[in-house]
């Protein structure tokens, strides 16, 4: 790729990555952020030691799940201006090179003085959580929502190289969440909506909200996206669900939704990509069943726009 193409392909990657930030929240990212290098394992393509590391964005929130952790995400912006590499060999050369990269950033940017500074002006908890998100886009049309993920999942990591938690964004997963947050600002009656932040057990004293306009990185990367709406009259849980309906996967979310909600949604809708009325009435009946005691109402919906969307 020559330098203009180069270029280019980055400036695009930064409009897609600050597109996406936008929709979950995290709009008030720190830019273009310099690390001091403090390793001198970290070298440039050269072989000489390395000077600073250059942090594309780094976003700082104190983390709904955990009383006492604020999470610092060190994200990468990286695109491929004429596709993900077709070989599955060249997508996972590729994919180490960008995490081991990410990995130098997080280990030095946990001493860097001036991050040390910033935080010490935030209103952060006692903890530190120093962690990675990769955003990896193609601007080429036939592959921008491809899943990279399923190819490089199993990629084998040399563990000096790569032991910081960092999380990937590819092509599918921007498209499941752009998909369903566009599905939730268009629905009709709905006054306000959040994301929800279901119990996990990572909280001692309750210090936030069970729901806001973040999108945490355990739910960035999460199969199903919980959402706190208010209608004119009621509130309503929505779940986006990032996999095919089939009977027991719809009865799972239901289970999984009431534990999420408790008592306070009237009424619970669940998305999938594919959900066709026509289709699965008769399973959302029998997967209905268990719970016909419980004072919810239940509907699922499919939330990729399609003229079947008016079956309900």
């Amino acid at each position: 790729m020559s330098g203009e193409d180069s270029k280019r392909s980055g400036e695009i990657g930064e409009t897609l990555a600050k597109a996406f930030l936008d929709l979950i929240g995290w709009g008030q990212s720190l830019q273009s952020v310099s690390i001091n290098c403090n390793d001198l394992n970290h070298k440039t393509a050269s072989d000489n030691q390395k000077r600073s590391h250059g942090d594309d964005l780094v976003f700082i929130y104190n983390n709904p799940f955990y009383d006492s952790r604020t999470d610092v995400v060190h994200i990468s912006v990286k695109n491929n201006l004429n596709g993900y590499a077709e070989k599955e060999s060249d997508l996972k050369s590729n994919f180490k090179n960008h995490l081991e990269e990410v990995n130098e950033i997080i280990s030095c940017a946990q001493y860097d003085s001036s991050l040390l500074n910033l935080l010490s002006k935030y209103k952060s908890r006692k903890h530190k959580e120093h962690s990675g998100l990769l955003i990896w886009t193609s601007s080429e049309k036939k592959t921008a929502d491809k899943d990279i993920l399923s190819i490089i999942k199993n990629v084998k990591l040399q563990e000096e190289k790569c032991n910081k938690s960092v999380y990937l964004v590819d092509g599918a997963r921007y498209k499941f969440i752009l998909t369903a947050i566009t599905h939730i600002k268009a629905e009709s009656g709905i006054k306000h909506f959040d994301f929800f932040y279901p119990e996990t057990g990572g909280l001692v004293n309750r210090l936030d909200e069970r729901h806001g306009d973040i999108l945490p990185l355990e739910l960035i990367v999460s199969d199903i996206i919980p959402v706190k709406a208010q209608a004119l009259d009621k509130e309503i849980l929505y779940l986006y669900v990032n996999q095919a309906f089939e009977q027991d996967c719809y009865r799972r979310v239901l289970s999984l939704a009431l534990g999420f909600a408790g008592a306070w949604p009237h009424e619970i809708r669940i998305g999938f990509p594919d959900y066709n009325a026509a289709h699965h009435a008769n399973d959302v009946i029998a997967s209905e069943l268990p719970f016909v005691d419980r004072k919810k109402k239940f509907v699922p919906f499919c939330f990729n726009l399609s003229n079947l969307n008016a079956l309900g």
